[in-house]
C-alpha cells in the first residue's frame, strides 16, 4: 500500500508539473504516448483519475479523501456529487450488497477488510452506488487515508469499474458513521457532497487548512500557558495567605486585651493586625475607669503591646520573600557600551585614582559572566520578563536631555553604538523589551511602571550599573509603588573609582536589606528559578 501510495503522489505531481510546463513532453509523440512514456504504463486512465482531488464536505470542512487508481470514468473537474449516506450490508462488501435497493443512487460507505478493494467497489457499482466511501479502520497502521490499488485485478474487473472510490481516514470514518447512525435513529435522511478540485484550488484549500491547525495549535499553547499562569498565581496566593496566617502568638497574651486592641493568632492574617492594630488606636480604646490599675498590669499590657509589633515585620518578610517567575520581571539598567568600554563615560570621569583599562576588566569578568548566567536562567524559566533600560537621546545632539545628564556629561546620541548592549547579553528582539531613556530614575523617565502592571508584574529583579545613582532610585521607586524587590550583588556594579567601590556597595546593600529588598547572589537567585522549573 505504502508504493501505491508513493507512486499517486508522485504521479499528481508530475501531471501537474506537465499542465504548468510541456516542454518536457517533446514534439514529436502523440500526447497519448506522451504521458505512458513519462510514468510508465500503456493507459492514461490513471493519470485521469489523479487530475482531480476529491474532497469530503464533513462538518462545514473540506476532507481530502484520496481517489482510488481505478474507477471514475466520469469524473470532471467542478462535478461534484451530491448524494444520501447509505451503510452498506455487510458493510465490508466482499459479498453482493443485501441492502442494493437501498444503495441506488447513493454514496456506498464501507470499511476494509476481507476482500480486495476492486471487489468492493464493484459491488457498489452493481448495487446502483453513485460513489463509494472506504473507511480506514484498520489497526496496523495510523489510520490515514491512502490511494487504493487494484493489485493483481487491474486488467480484470478494475476495467469495469466507473464509479469513483474514495478512502477515508479512520479519524474521519468515526464521524461519518455515528451521523449516519443518529440520522437513522432520528429517521432522517444523510446527504455529503463530494467535490472534485484541481491541483491549484486543491492545492490552496490544503494550505488554507494548514494554516488554521497552526493557529488552532498556537491559540491551544496560549490558552494552555494561561491556565498554568492563573494556577501558579493561585498557589503562590494561597501560600502567601497561609505564611501571614501562621504568626507566632505574643507569649501570654489571650485573644482579645482588655484594652481592645487585636491580638495575633494562629486565626489572624497579617494584614488585619497591620490594619486594626495602631499605638494610638490602642491608646483611645483604654477607658478612664482603668486609671487605678497596677503598674504591673500596664507593664505587661506593654510588653504585650511591643511583642505584637515585633511579629508583624516578621510575617511581612515572609510575604516578601515569596514570587514566582510567573509575576516577576528582570529589570537590566545601564548596560551599554557608553559605560562598559573604557572610550565611552569612563573615559570622561577618569582620574588619578582610577585606572580605565582596570575598570572595563572589572566590567568584563564581573557584571556581565554574572548577568549573563542570571539572564540565561531568566530565559529558560516560563513566564518570566526581561525588560531592558538603556540611556539613549531621542535626538542626535541631546537636547531633550534631563539636567542631571546635561550636568553630568553624559550624552548617548541616538541609534548610536554606545546605545547599544553587549553581544553576551544583547537583548532578545522577538521577546524582550528595550525603554530608552534620558534621566535617572527610570521610573520617572519611561513608562516602565505602566509596562510591568499591563504584564501583571509585581516582583522585579534589578541588575546592572548605577549610574548617578540609578539602580538605587529604581528599587526606591518601585518599593514605594508596591513592587516586590530582589537585587543581585554579583550583577549590580557602582560606577566609583575600584578603592571606594566595595565599601559603598557594601553599605548600599546593607541600606536595600533595611528597607525590604531582598538581597541574593546569583547563584542563589538561579538556584531559586530551577525550583520553578
Amino acid at each position: 500500500m505504502t508504493g501505491t501510495r508513493g507512486r499517486s503522489w508522485r504521479n499528481a505531481t508530475a501531471w501537474r508539473s506537465c499542465l504548468l510546463d510541456p516542454k518536457p513532453f517533446g514534439t514529436a509523440v502523440s500526447p497519448r504516448d506522451q504521458i505512458g512514456r513519462l510514468f510508465g504504463i500503456s493507459s492514461i486512465r490513471v493519470i485521469i483519475a489523479s487530475m482531480f482531488w476529491p474532497f469530503l464536505e464533513l462538518q462545514g470542512q473540506l476532507v481530502y479523501c484520496p481517489l482510488a487508481d481505478f474507477g471514475a470514468n466520469g469524473v470532471r473537474e467542478g462535478q461534484d456529487i451530491y448524494a444520501q449516506a447509505v451503510v452498506a450490508q455487510p458493510v465490508t462488501g466482499h459479498i453482493p450488497l443485501k441492502n442494493a435497493l437501498e444503495l441506488r443512487d447513493k454514496i456506498a460507505v464501507l470499511q476494509r477488510g476481507i476482500c480486495d478493494f476492486v471487489t468492493k467497489v464493484v459491488h457498489a457499482q452493481q448495487a446502483g452506488a453513485v460513489a463509494v466511501l472506504v473507511a480506514n479502520n484498520s489497526d496496523d497502521n495510523s489510520g490515514e487515508a491512502f490511494v487504493m490499488d487494484a493489485g493483481q485485478r487491474h486488467d480484470q474487473l478494475a476495467e469495469t469499474v466507473t464509479i469513483p472510490a474514495m478512502m477515508v481516514a479512520r479519524s474521519h470514518s468515526t464521524d461519518i458513521f455515528q451521523q449516519i447512525r443518529e440520522a437513522y435513529l432520528d429517521r432522517e435522511e444523510l446527504s455529503f457532497t463530494i467535490r472534485f478540485l484541481g491541483a491549484q484550488t486543491a492545492s490552496r484549500v490544503l494550505a488554507q487548512q494548514e494554516r488554521l491547525a497552526q493557529q488552532s495549535q498556537i491559540a491551544a499553547r496560549d490558552i494552555e500557558r494561561k491556565q498554568q499562569r492563573e494556577h501558579q498565581q493561585h498557589e503562590a496566593a494561597t501560600l502567601l495567605r497561609n505564611r501571614l496566617g501562621k504568626v507566632p502568638p505574643p507569649k501570654g497574651s489571650a485573644a482579645m486585651s482588655s484594652s481592645g486592641s487585636v491580638v495575633a493568632t494562629r486565626s489572624t492574617s497579617a494584614s488585619e493586625l497591620a490594619f486594626d492594630w495602631s499605638p494610638a488606636s490602642s491608646i483611645k480604646s483604654k477607658p478612664h475607669s482603668h486609671a487605678g490599675e497596677t503598674k504591673d498590669l500596664s507593664r505587661e499590657d506593654n510588653q504585650n503591646e511591643r511583642e505584637l509589633v515585633e511579629s508583624v515585620p516578621a510575617a511581612a518578610t515572609l510575604a516578601m520573600l515569596h514570587w514566582c517567575p510567573m509575576t516577576t520581571a528582570l529589570v537590566i539598567l545601564d548596560v551599554q557600551n557608553y559605560f562598559t568600554l573604557r572610550h565611552g563615560y569612563s573615559a570622561k570621569r577618569a582620574t588619578d585614582s582610577i585606572n580605565t583599562d582596570s575598570e572595563e576588566e572589572f566590567v568584563e569578568k564581573h557584571e556581565l559572566n554574572n548577568s549573563r548566567d542570571v539572564l540565561l536562567a531568566s530565559r529558560a524559566s516560563e513566564g518570566m520578563e526581561v525588560i531592558y533600560s538603556v540611556v539613549e537621546s531621542a535626538t542626535r545632539d541631546g537636547r531633550e536631555r534631563s539636567r542631571v545628564h546635561k550636568h553630568a556629561g553624559i550624552h548617548v546620541p541616538k541609534n548610536g553604538f554606545g546605545a547599544q548592549v553587549p553581544k553576551r547579553i544583547a537583548p532578545d528582539d522577538d521577546s524582550d523589551i528595550v525603554l530608552p531613556r534620558t534621566g535617572v530614575n527610570v521610573f520617572a523617565a519611561t513608562n516602565l511602571d505602566y509596562v510591568l502592571r499591563n504584564l501583571m508584574v509585581t516582583h522585579i529583579v534589578v541588575m546592572g550599573i548605577s549610574v548617578l545613582g540609578s539602580v538605587e532610585s529604581c528599587v526606591q521607586t518601585a518599593l514605594d509603588r508596591g513592587y516586590q524587590v530582589t537585587v543581585l550583588k554579583e550583577a549590580f556594579l557602582l560606577l566609583t573609582g575600584s578603592a571606594a567601590r566595595a565599601s559603598k556597595k557594601s553599605s548600599t546593600l546593607h541600606g536595600f536589606s533595611k528597607r525590604g529588598v531582598q538581597v541574593l547572589s546569583a547563584a542563589e537567585f538561579v538556584d531559586k528559578l530551577q525550583t520553578f522549573a
